[in-house]
């Protein structure tokens, strides 16, 4: 490779990955909240480091064990990433060492000792994330820090992988760096032959992630081209890759949030495909959505996209770099996806047995508003904001979980093949809840060359699961291609494992791979709403405050990253801070508009003028949720 483009990309990857980084944020005291009685501290670790099977971050187990943090250290041997203080800066949970947790990760790093690649069949200890890297919540009020499980994450992904980057390039460029990184990794097998071997691997990893950015950017250049000289118009290459560029810099996703739809299918279409054509730049972040009581609804995913449990999860699972074969061949489909403990997370939030025929869910419940910890709800103004919610939320939110009507089988009409009930949301279009369409747009109109995949699969679509057979295309539709490549690796595995068709329904939640596109967004229950900041499905509103106001008094701009809690508007505090990330809602994707109570016909109104005094005493409702 020319040295001007190892250059070019790695002064890029410097730029994003020297961004300052917030400051360690110590605490008095550790609260975990209390989520029911079968989500216990010991299930509650191994939630937290179940392997799924991936392979997120792209360098063996040892090798990030190894890595000193990036950056000139003027007094010698630097410290390390896993730092607990330094991951946490990037919003990472320190988690203790227990037998689900060996080396003291952070909640949500998981270690897959002896995975053999089904790619290139190599066996090594990768290390990636599991659910909880992006569903667990934390808060900080007053010195005490409040953590809850199935909770949007306080992470910010974009800059741990810019941190990774830059580390491996110092390590790879700096002998002094090198020779201490072997040392550790070696231990008694440092030797000159093992050092020299360890730096080919080494320099050949860097390069190959270094070769595939240039390749997505190669890629997006011909579409610009191709795009262009159909249009009859000048090419505008350089323009559109600087907008590229620039929007990476601007870390478009931040803490908190990931355009998770976009991501998983560059991982799968992309670079597990090796089709570089098939990249996107991010553009649609959403806010990490919270999972408690999600098991047992019809529709999951903001945009109510699919219904069976374990496509979303497999699904998941490859978006974080699950290892998969996509070649021509007997064992195409082969994955080191691990589909039993996908089930048994699944299983783990969801409890044992049915919510509508004990009228309470059972699994991982939401959290209570902590009166020991922050104010006490005022009873009074609760009881005021009780009958508002009635009036203007209820129709959508359904009513509130803890009521008689919330368990109507009116609610509850649709069951799955074992005769389970499960909650049907209501889906509100696009044009009435008027919140930014980036997200909604992805599954409706994105598209990837499927073409030699070996796609041709079975699925269901729509609301009354319409057979529908996926086939391979140029412009194939992202949204089922996606649920038919996940199904067919999960049948693969099921062939592999001689699961039959009764157990399969099971480990599949007894629901089929039934698939929907641009369907809206879904309205789900508010229980435990208050500690899911920040609001609408993009994180677009820091606090229920400002989403109940109109949109013009919602701030443009505010930070995500900051974790002192703001009880009485019940979000994060968003003051001005260069080592956090700034949500510019002007941006695509960013949109803080709809979801509106304001005197307008305007589209995403969708109730009246609310006073000060209203909005206080909805919000105080909320909390008791």
């Amino acid at each position: 490779m020319p040295a001007l483009r190892i250059t070019l990309i790695c002064s890029t990857i410097l730029f994003g990955a020297c961004s300052v980084l917030p400051p360690f944020e110590p605490v008095e005291r550790v609260v975990w909240l209390d989520q029911g009685p079968a989500w216990d501290s010991e299930s509650r670790d191994w939630y937290h480091h179940a392997s799924q099977g991936t392979s997120t971050l792209p360098v063996p187990f040892e090798w990030f064990m190894a890595l000193e943090q990036p950056g000139i250290n003027p007094f010698g041997e630097g410290k390390l990433v896993t730092d607990t203080d330094f991951l946490g800066r990037l919003g990472f949970i320190q988690s203790d060492i227990t037998p689900f947790n060996q080396s003291g990760l952070p909640v949500g790093f998981a270690v897959n000792y002896g995975v053999t690649s089904p790619v290139d069949g190599r066996r090594y200890n990768a290390i990636g994330f599991t659910c909880a890297a992006c569903h667990t919540g934390q808060m900080t009020y007053q010195g005490t820090a409040i953590r809850y499980d199935g909770g949007p994450a306080m992470t910010d992904i974009t800059r741990l992988t810019n941190v990774l980057f830059l580390a491996m390039f110092e390590n790879n460029y700096s002998k002094l760096r090198f020779k201490r990184f072997a040392a550790r990794v070696l231990g008694e097998r440092n030797t000159d032959a093992n050092r020299k071997q360890l730096k080919k691997d080494f320099s050949k990893t860097l390069m190959e992630l270094i070769d595939q950015q240039l390749a997505t950017i190669e890629a997006q250049k011909q579409q610009v081209i191709v795009r262009d000289i159909e249009a009859g118009t000048e090419s505008r290459i350089l323009k559109d890759i600087a907008r590229t560029v620039k929007a990476n810099l601007k870390n478009v996703e931040g803490f908190t949030r990931l355009d998770a739809l976009n991501r998983i299918g560059n991982q799968v279409f992309a670079l597990d495909a090796n089709r570089p054509q098939n990249f996107v730049p991010v553009n649609a972040p959403v806010n990490y959505p919270h999972i408690w009581t999600s098991s047992w609804f019809e529709w999951v995913q903001y945009d109510a996209s699919i219904m069976q449990p374990m496509v979303r999860n497999a699904g998941e699972a490859l978006g974080v770099a699950a290892l998969v074969n996509l070649e021509a061949g007997p064992t195409r489909f082969e994955s080191s996806v691990r589909v039993k403990t996908l089930h048994r997370i699944e299983q783990q939030l969801a409890g044992t047995q049915s919510p509508f025929e004990h009228k309470s869910f059972n699994g991982l419940r939401a959290p209570k508003w902590p009166e020991n910890i922050l104010p006490p709800i005022d009873a009074s103004l609760a009881s005021e904001g009780a009958g508002l919610y009635q009036q203007l939320c209820q129709g959508c939110h359904l009513p509130p979980v803890q009521s008689d009507a919330f368990w109507s089988e009116r609610y509850w009409a649709t069951k799955n093949s074992a005769g389970e009930r499960l909650l049907r949301l209501n889906i509100i279009p696009l044009e009435k809840i008027g919140t930014d369409p980036m997200q909604s747009r992805v599954l409706a109109e994105r598209t990837v060359d499927t073409r030699g995949l070996g796609i041709d699969t079975p699925v269901y679509q729509g609301e009354n699961c319409t057979p529908l057979r996926v086939t391979e295309a140029k412009d194939a539709s992202f949204a089922y291609s996606l649920g038919a490549l996940v199904q067919e690796t999960t049948d693969y595995w099921y062939r592999q494992h001689g699961i039959g068709d009764a157990e399969q329904q099971n480990l599949n939640g007894n629901r089929p791979n039934c698939l929907q596109a641009g369907a809206g967004y879904k309205a789900r229950p508010l229980n435990g709403i208050w500690a899911t900041a920040p609001f609408l499905h993009n994180g677009a509103v820091p606090n229920l405050y400002a989403l109940l106001s109109p949109v013009a008094e919602r701030p443009a701009q505010f930070s995500l990253g900051q974790r002192e809690f703001d009880p009485v508007k019940v979000g994060y505090l968003s003051q001005p801070n260069p080592s956090v990330s700034l949500l510019d809602t002007r941006l695509a994707g960013n949109s803080n508009h709809g979801h509106e109570f304001n005197n307008t016909q305007a589209p995403g109104t969708i109730g009246p003028y609310l006073s000060e005094a209203q909005r206080l005493a909805l919000v105080e409702y909320l909390k008791t949720l």
